[in-house]
């Protein structure tokens, strides 16, 4: 959800390359432990979107920390440029991201 996703569809064709058993698995525990809810699109009825709750965008300081170490010793991190923002101002990034979720919280 930090990169715009919020549909299955897109989480499945991401460069992580999930199965998508596995996939539903996981939005579901995520979703059980309220931390993100399943809503229908409001553009397209048959499709379901998934946003971040007030506890899924409390948990962003600890995703910023494991971004970083992944950054620290993953040479090949596909996050470089966020790997150097946290480096230089981690309380910023986490703040900056924090507001942009905020907006999307339900």
């Amino acid at each position: 959800m930090l990169r715009g996703k919020v549909s299955f569809s897109e989480f499945l064709a991401s460069e992580e390359k999930i199965a998508s058993n596995i996939l539903v698995n996981r939005l579901g525990v995520l979703e059980a432990e309220n931390i993100v809810v399943k809503e229908v699109s409001p553009l397209n009825k048959s499709k379901f979107i998934y946003s971040l709750t007030q506890k899924g965008v409390d948990l962003l300081p600890i995703v910023i920390e494991i971004m970083d170490w992944g950054a620290k010793y993953n040479a090949n991190c596909p996050r470089k440029e966020l790997g150097k923002k946290i480096k230089k101002d981690k309380t910023a990034v986490i703040k900056e991201l924090s507001q942009s979720l905020m907006t999307k919280v339900k």
